[in-house]
């Protein structure tokens, strides 16, 4: 016996299309179908879920702002260049020039053989 390839694909697609329909209609009940609760209620107020969020870390006072905002600002100040001060200005370059010399001093002694 010879069946066709027409008729073939013809009973495989009604055979996919009986499938389909048949897993469409094999559906679960709706989840919590048999509670007794049947909807949302309107209770009249927001729905808090968490509880309020508390910080990490203790707070500061005025007292301890205002002194890590001094503390700060001292820092900051301390770490200006040395054009903010002609003094340590004139310092600075002093011991540039000692430190000149006592390298050229080192290698005139590494030079002649002097240790």
């Amino acid at each position: 016996m010879k069946i066709s390839l027409k008729l073939l694909m013809r009973c495989s697609a009604g055979a996919v299309m009986i499938i389909g329909l048949s897993a469409c209609a094999n559906t679960s009940p709706a989840p919590m179908s048999n509670s007794p609760l049947t909807g949302p209620v309107n209770t009249g107020t927001y729905p808090h879920f968490t509880p309020d969020p508390k910080g990490e870390t203790t707070q500061f006072t005025p007292q301890e702002k205002d002194d890590l905002r001094n503390r700060t600002t001292a820092a900051k100040n301390s770490q200006k260049g040395p054009s903010a001060d002609p003094a340590a200005a004139a310092r600075k370059q002093a011991e540039i020039r000692l430190l000149r010399q006592q390298q050229a001093e080192d290698l005139k002694a590494i030079e002649s053989g002097q240790q």
